[in-house]
C-alpha cells in the first residue's frame, strides 16, 4: 500500500545521547526531535481538511556506531547536535565524525531530492562537508538568544528577528561555496545557512524568487528542539564548564521567547513541501 503524499519519512542521524536528567524528563533524541516536529506540524495541520493531514515517520540511526540510512528511502535527513567536536574528525577515535562528513557530502551532492537539516553539531558537519570551516569560538553561547537575520533569513523564516536556544562553543566562521547566510549572533557570523537546489558553483547571490521547497540544505547553529526545561537542565549540569557568570546569565534568559518550534520548525516543514 502506497503512503499518501502528505506523509514524510525523515532519517534522524543521532550524534550523541542526552544527559540522563534530560532523558528522564524528555526522552532520547528520537523523542525530543519527534516532539519538536509534531508541535511545529500542528498549526499547519489545523489549517488543512481532515483528509489532507500531514504525517511523518522519524527513524533514528546511531551514526557513532556507523549505522546509516539508505538516503533514497527518505524525504529528508536531520543531523542532531553532539557534545563532540566536529573539527576534530582527524583525531584518533573520531573516525565516525569523518565518516559522517563524507556521508553528508555524498547526500548533498548526489541526492538533490533528499532534504538535509543540520542542528548545532549538524550545522557544523554540513559546513565541513561542503567546504566551509568550523573552529573553537572565544566563549560559549547559551540559552535563548536574539539572532540577527539577513534579508534572505527574513524571507525564509517570515520574521524580522528571532530568538533560539543556544549551547555551543564551536562555530562556523566561513560558509561553504554557494551557501547563503540566514542569521548571525554577536559572537558568530553564521548561525544559519541554506543551499538552494539549483545553485550554480560559486554562486554568491541568492535567487530573487523562490519557494521553501527550492531549498536543499537548511542548517541552524541553535537548537530549535530545545525547550526552556531542557535548557535549564543543561545550564545546571554544565555550570562548572560554562562558569558561574555565564550560567546565571543563561538562567535569566532561559524563559525568554523561543522561536524554535513556531518559526524554524515551520520552515523545516516548508522545505519538505508541507505548508
Amino acid at each position: 500500500m502506497c503512503e499518501p503524499v502528505t506523509h514524510r519519512r525523515i532519517a534522524l542521524l543521532v550524534c550523541d545521547v542526552p544527559a540522563d536528567a534530560i532523558q528522564e524528563m524528555h526522552g532520547d533524541y528520537a523523542r525530543i526531535f519527534g516532539t519538536f516536529l509534531e508541535e511545529s506540524l500542528k498549526p499547519i495541520n489545523q489549517s488543512r481538511p481532515a483528509d489532507l493531514q500531514s504525517t511523518f515517520t522519524l527513524e533514528p540511526f546511531d551514526v557513532r556506531a556507523q549505522v546509516y540510512p539508505s538516503a533514497d528511502e527518505y524525504d529528508a535527513i536531520l543531523i542532531t547536535g553532539s557534545a563532540s567536536t566536529a573539527h576534530e574528525y582527524e583525531q584518533p577515535g573520531k573516525e565516525w565524525i569523518k565518516n559522517l562528513i563524507e556521508y553528508v557530502r555524498s547526500v548533498a551532492t548526489e541526492k538533490p531530492r533528499v532534504k538535509i537539516f543540520g542542528i548545532c553539531f549538524g550545522h557544523q558537519i554540513v559546513a565541513l562537508a561542503m567546504g566551509g570551516t568550523c573552529v573553537r569560538n572565544a566563549r560559549f553561547e547559551v540559552s535563548a538568544t536574539k539572532l540577527q537575520l539577513t534579508e534572505l533569513g527574513k524571507r525564509v523564516y517570515g520574521i524580522d528577528s528571532g530568538n533560539i536556544h543556544l549551547m555551543n562553543r564551536d562555530h562556523v566562521p566561513t560558509k561553504p561555496p554557494s551557501f547563503h547566510v540566514l542569521s548571525s549572533s554577536n559572537q558568530s557570523p553564521i548561525h544559519g545557512m541554506v543551499l538552494f537546489s539549483e545553485s550554480e558553483p560559486l554562486e554568491e547571490a541568492p535567487p530573487l524568487n523562490f519557494r521553501l521547497t527550492d531549498i536543499h540544505v537548511l542548517t541552524n547553529q541553535g537548537h530549535p528542539e530545545f525547550t526552556e526545561s531542557i535548557m535549564r537542565v543543561l545550564l545546571t549540569l554544565r555550570q562548572q564548564l560554562l562558569g558561574t557568570e555565564l550560567a546565571r546569565d543563561g538562567e535569566h534568559r532561559a524563559g525568554n521567547q523561543n522561536d524554535g518550534t513556531a518559526v524554524i520548525g515551520k520552515a523545516i516543514w516548508g522545505v519538505m513541501g508541507v505548508e
